[in-house]
């Protein structure tokens, strides 16, 4: 079972793995595919300030 955590961070690194093809970078791993530890790094980038999807709202 995934918690609200793990989607928040799921939905981030999808969200910044879009905007790869536009950099002309190459294609990231899928979430599934990536170790945990990366996801770890990932759950903390989406509980930090600046990353709600208006940056101007404070986060709860």
């Amino acid at each position: 079972m995934r918690s609200n955590r793990d989607d928040a961070a799921k939905a981030l690194y999808e969200e910044r793995r879009k905007l790869l093809a536009g950099l002309m970078m190459s294609e990231a791993e899928p979430w599934e595919d990536l170790p945990e530890d990366v996801k770890e790094r990932w759950r903390g980038k989406s509980e930090s300030p600046g990353t709600s999807e208006d940056p101007g709202v404070p986060r709860p």
